[in-house]
């Protein structure tokens, strides 16, 4: 049952399989308003990750207005999308690309929460006009590879300790609360409270790891790479991240980071993974790099 737990949950942020490209549906992923995005000046695009929904950008709605546009990018199996096809990272960037070359004269501002990181990016690089991109908790290439395995199975080895169980869902939401603060949670029983009503409020919105959801959100993760060298300059793209995010260490985002050259990394101490529930600020300061004027 333990080797079951794990082998399903860490595909949540691992990843397992070799990736997979699955003709399109009729349906497209991408959400919005044709005729707002028409007569905006700016359009925001907001890319969730594994096992969430787009409501998690809910703090960003209040941007829209009627020269700012919003755009949804949904995962397979949520909101309102079929399980299949899988995500791949790459299509998924390509489908964005296409709706930004359909207004290329607009300032395009790309928002990707931990998969969606990878997607905004890949997206932003096929773009040559006005565009900025956001990687709050941003997955990195290969998904951290060995590394984030090693640390996420001994996370959920130590939530299911705490437990007793090995139930999937009850491990996933002792879990949760490494996710919200880091393993720091474990040994302060003010913050583990703190998560702990974090979580309890968020019970009948929780979307725990069944098999073929995370398989559909994130096999194509562990494989996927930067295609060539990066061309988005380091001034467009921006990381943030949480201080305590056992999922993607600060190490390897500012590895990934340099990739691009030297792009800010604005950091939340005491925060984990989940900044859109613990860092409510961040909406703020990512609201206020989309608005800058070009350097």
């Amino acid at each position: 049952m333990m080797r079951y737990l794990l082998s399903v949950i860490v595909m949540a942020v691992t990843a397992c399989s070799p990736p997979q490209t699955t003709p399109r549906p009729d349906v497209s992923p991408l959400r919005f308003n044709a005729a707002a995005v028409a007569a905006a000046d700016e359009v925001v695009v907001m890319i969730p990750g594994a096992l969430a929904r787009v409501d998690i950008f809910e703090p960003a709605e209040a941007w829209e207005s009627p020269s700012r546009a919003l755009v949804w990018y949904r995962f397979p199996g949520l909101d309102g999308l079929a399980p299949e096809p899988a995500l791949v990272i790459e299509q998924a960037a390509s489908e964005i690309a296409e709706l930004m070359a359909q207004h290329p004269d607009k300032a395009w501002r790309l928002l990707g929460y931990s998969t969606g990181g990878p997607i905004a990016i890949s997206a932003a690089e096929q773009f040559s006009g006005d565009v900025r991109v956001a990687a709050m908790s941003s997955a990195v290439e290969r998904a951290g590879g060995l590394a984030t395995m090693v640390r996420t199975s001994a996370d959920l080895l130590a939530a299911a300790a705490r437990v007793g169980s090995t139930d999937r869902n009850t491990v996933w939401l002792e879990y949760y609360k490494t996710l919200l603060f880091g393993r720091r949670v474990r040994g302060d029983a003010a913050l583990d409270a703190r998560a702990s009503r974090i979580t309890d409020a968020r019970l009948d919105e929780m979307i725990y790891p069944e098999p073929a959801l995370l398989a559909a959100h994130s096999d194509n993760l562990r494989k996927w790479r930067l295609a060539n060298r990066p061309r988005l300059a380091a001034d467009r793209l921006r990381f943030f991240i949480g201080g305590e995010d056992p999922v993607f260490s600060a190490a390897q985002t500012e590895r990934f980071a340099a990739e691009f050259g030297a792009p800010e990394i604005v950091r939340y101490p005491g925060q984990g993974h989940l900044l859109f529930l613990t860092a409510p600020g961040a909406f703020d300061d990512i609201l206020a790099f989309f608005s800058d004027a070009p350097g």
